[in-house]
C-alpha cells in the first residue's frame, strides 16, 4: 500500500469522547441526585436519604413479587415506620404516667431518653454493615422480632432498670431497621417508583406524630402508662409475620456489569460540613432538653388540662407535616436561609413557652413544629451539599450527630429539673438556639451564592467543561498526529524524488 493510500492512525485516547448528551447522562450517573427525606417525630426525627443511583431496571428482588405482595410489603413498612416512630416519642408523651406508676422523679424518666439515643448512635452502623448479606426478609423479620421482645420488657417492667433494658432492646431493633427500611422499600417496585415507594414510608412515620402519640397520651392516661407497650408487642408480632410472608427471601445480589458509584457533595468541604454538624448538635440539645419534659411542663407550668396535651400533640404533628411539604421547594436553592427560618421559628417558641401561661403554650407547640419540621429538612440538604465523604457517609455521620444531641438534651434537662424546676427548661433551650443560630450567621456570602445553585444545575455546569476540555484535548493530540504524519510522508516523497534523480543521472551518465 502506497503512502498517499495508508490510512491515518489518530492518537489513542483514554476513553472515547461522548457527545453532550452522553456526557451529561454520564454524570449525572456518576453523581446521581440524593433523595433526601426527613419526618420530625416529638422531639426528634426520622431521616431518609437516598443517594444510590437508578439502575434503570427492576431488581431480580421485585421482579420474583407480585404486585399484590409488593404493596402488602410496602404496607407493612409503611406501618413498621408508624410504630417504630411512636415507640421513640412515647417517653415524651407517658413521662408523667411512668414516673408516677414506677415512683420516680420525671427527671429520671428523661435517662430513658438518653438510653435510647445513645442505643441508636452505637447500634445503627455495625449492625446496618452487619446484616448487609442478609435477605430483606430475614434482616427486617428478625428486626421486628427484637423490637416486639424490647417493648414486651418495657410493658411488663416493673422497676426503672426494667424499662430502660426495654428501651435500649427496642432502640437497637429501631436503629437497624431504619438504616434498611428504605432500599428494602425501593427495591420493592421498579425504578422509577423509588421516590413513590419511601414517600409511603415516610408517610407512616409522619402519622407517629400526628396520629401515634396522641393515642399513645390518651391510652397512657386512661389505661396506665404499659397499656401502648402492649399495644406495640401486639402490633410487633403480627409485622413480623407479615414481612416473612411478604417480602424477598433472597439477598440482593450485586450485578458485576452495574456499577453502583456513590453521591457525594456537590460543594464537598470538611470545614463547612463540620459547621453543619455543629449547628445540628447545639439545636438537637436545645430541643430535646424542653421537649423531652414537655407533658409536666404544659400541665404544671402552663396549666394545660390534661385532657388538651393529646390535641396539642395532634395539632403539632399536622403542623409539622404541613412545614415539610411547604418548605421542600426552597431547599435546593435556600438551605442555609431555611434553617435560619426553622431557628427563628424556635427561638419564638421558646420565649412564648418561657411565659408558662396557657395560650403562650398552644402557640408554642404551633411554632415549634414548625420551626424543627423546617430545621430538620433544611439541615439534611445543606449537610448532603457540603459532605466531603460518600452520601451514605455524610448522612450516617450527619444521623450521630442528631442522636448525639438527643442524648445530651434529656440528661441536661434532667439536671436543670432538679436544680431549678421546670420554668428554666425553655430558657435554656432558648441560649442554645441562639447559639445555633449564631453558627449559623457566621456562613460567609461566597458560600451562600454557591449554594444558591442547585445541585443538578452544577453538575450540568461541571459536565460541559468537562466536554469542552476533553474536546480540546482531542483536537490537540488529532492536530499533532495529523502534522506528524504530514512531516512524515513530505519526507519520505522527498527521498523517493531524490532516488528517482539519482536513477536518472546513472542512466544518462
Amino acid at each position: 500500500m502506497s503512502d498517499l493510500t495508508r490510512t491515518l492512525e489518530l492518537p489513542r485516547i483514554d476513553s472515547p469522547t461522548p457527545t453532550s448528551g452522553e456526557l451529561t447522562h454520564r454524570a449525572a450517573f456518576v453523581e446521581p441526585e440524593p433523595t433526601t427525606l426527613t419526618i420530625p417525630v416529638v422531639g426528634g426525627g426520622e431521616t431518609v436519604v437516598l443517594g444510590e443511583p437508578e439502575p434503570g431496571v427492576r431488581s431480580i428482588e421485585s421482579l420474583s413479587l407480585t404486585p399484590r405482595r409488593a404493596g402488602l410489603a410496602l404496607t407493612a413498612l409503611a406501618v413498621g415506620a408508624f410504630a417504630t416512630g411512636a415507640n421513640e416519642a412515647s417517653i415524651v408523651a407517658l413521662s408523667p404516667t411512668i414516673a408516677a406508676g414506677l415512683g420516680v422523679p420525671v427527671a429520671s424518666v428523661g435517662l430513658l431518653a438518653t438510653a435510647f439515643a445513645l442505643t441508636v448512635v452505637i447500634a445503627a452502623i455495625p449492625l446496618t454493615l452487619l446484616t448487609g448479606r442478609l435477605s430483606r426478609r430475614l434482616a427486617l423479620g428478625t428486626t421486628l422480632a427484637v423490637w416486639t421482645v424490647g417493648v414486651g420488657i418495657a410493658a411488663s417492667a416493673t422497676s426503672l432498670g426494667q424499662l430502660a433494658t426495654g428501651r435500649v432492646v427496642s432502640a437497637a431493633a429501631h436503629a437497624l431497621f431504619w438504616g434498611v427500611v428504605a432500599p428494602t422499600a425501593a427495591g420493592l417496585f421498579a425504578p422509577h417508583l423509588r421516590a413513590r415507594s419511601v414517600t409511603r414510608i415516610m408517610v407512616g412515620a409522619a402519622a407517629a406524630g400526628v396520629i401515634g402519640t396522641p393515642l399513645i397520651t390518651v391510652a397512657g392516661t386512661q389505661l396506665g402508662w404499659q397499656a401502648p407497650y402492649w399495644g406495640f408487642a401486639v402490633l410487633g408480632v403480627a409485622l413480623t409475620a407479615a414481612l416473612a410472608l411478604t417480602l424477598p427471601g433472597k439477598p440482593p445480589a450485586p450485578d458485576p456489569d452495574q456499577p453502583r458509584p456513590q453521591t457525594r457533595g456537590d460543594l464537598p468541604s470538611l470545614s463547612a460540613f463540620l459547621r453543619v454538624l455543629a449547628v445540628t448538635f447545639v439545636a438537637t440539645v436545645g430541643m430535646t432538653t424542653t421537649w423531652t419534659y414537655i407533658v409536666p411542663f404544659f400541665t404544671d407550668v402552663a396549666s394545660v388540662g390534661t385532657a388538651t396535651v393529646p390535641v396539642l400533640f395532634a395539632l403539632g404533628g399536622t403542623v409539622a407535616v404541613g412545614a415539610t411539604l411547604g418548605v421542600s421547594r426552597f431547599l435546593t436553592r435556600h438551605a442555609v436561609p431555611t434553617v435560619a427560618v426553622g431557628l427563628g421559628l424556635l427561638t419564638g417558641a421558646w420565649t412564648l413557652l418561657a411565659l408558662g401561661l396557657g395560650w403562650s403554650a398552644i402557640l408554642a407547640q404551633v411554632l415549634q413544629a414548625a420551626g424543627w419540621a423546617v430545621l430538620l429538612a433544611a439541615l439534611l440538604n445543606w449537610a448532603m451539599r457540603h459532605t466531603p465523604w460518600r452520601t451514605e457517609v455524610g448522612a450516617s455521620t450527619y444521623t450521630v450527630t442528631m442522636n448525639s444531641g438527643a442524648a445530651i438534651g434529656p440528661l441536661l434537662g434532667g439536671l436543670i429539673v432538679s436544680r431549678w424546676g421546670l420554668p428554666a427548661l425553655p430558657l435554656v433551650s432558648l441560649g442554645l438556639t441562639l447559639g445555633a443560630a449564631a453558627i449559623t450567621a457566621a456562613v460567609d456570602r461566597r458560600t451562600l451564592r454557591r449554594l444558591r445553585v442547585p445541585r443538578h444545575v452544577r453538575m450540568a455546569l461541571e459536565a460541559r467543561r468537562t466536554l469542552a476540555a476533553r474536546r480540546r484535548e482531542f483536537q490537540r493530540r488529532t492536530a499533532n498526529a495529523t502534522a506528524r504524519s504530514a512531516g512524515t510522508a513530505v519526507r519520505r516523497a522527498g527521498g523517493a524524488l531524490r532516488g528517482h534523480v539519482a536513477d536518472l543521472d546513472t542512466l544518462l551518465g
